[in-house]
C-alpha cells in the first residue's frame, strides 16, 4: 500500500471552490485501478495562533518564533493506493485534466509525495 500526500492552499475567498474540487473528483476516484481511499482535511485557520496566543508568554513566543504562513487555507489530502504507479496513471489520464478547475484557486505553495509510515507499532 502507498500513501500519497498532497499539500495546497487555496488563495483567500476560494475555500469552497478547492473543498468543491476534491469533492467532486471522489466519484473518479472510486472508479480508479488500485484507489484505496481518500481523506480531505482542511485547516481551521487561525485556532492553533489563537490558542498558542493564550498560553504563552511574549518572552517564550519570541524564542520559538516562526515564519508566518501563506496567506490562505491549507488543505492535507491523504490518499492511499496499490501502487505509485497507479497513482501516477490516475493523475496522468484522470485527474491531470481537472487541473485547470482547480489551479486558478490555488496560491503557489503545495507539495506532493509518497509517505512510507514509520509511527512505532
Amino acid at each position: 500500500m502507498e500513501t500519497f500526500i498532497v499539500t495546497v492552499f487555496a488563495k483567500p475567498g476560494h475555500e469552497d471552490d478547492v473543498a468543491k474540487f476534491y469533492r467532486d473528483i471522489a466519484e473518479l476516484d472510486d472508479q480508479a485501478e488500485g484507489f484505496h481511499g481518500r481523506q480531505i482535511f482542511q485547516a481551521k485557520n487561525g485556532t492553533m495562533v489563537e490558542s498558542v496566543l493564550r498560553h504563552y508568554t511574549e518572552e517564550e513566543l519570541q524564542a520559538h518564533a516562526e515564519a508566518a504562513p501563506p496567506d490562505g487555507t491549507q488543505f492535507v489530502i491523504i490518499e492511499l493506493w496499490e501502487s505509485v504507479d497507479q497513482r501516477i496513471q490516475f493523475s496522468k489520464n484522470v485527474s491531470g485534466g481537472r487541473n485547470p478547475q482547480l489551479f486558478p484557486h490555488l496560491l503557489p505553495d503545495h507539495s506532493h509525495e509518497f509517505y512510507k509510515d514509520i509511527t512505532p507499532s
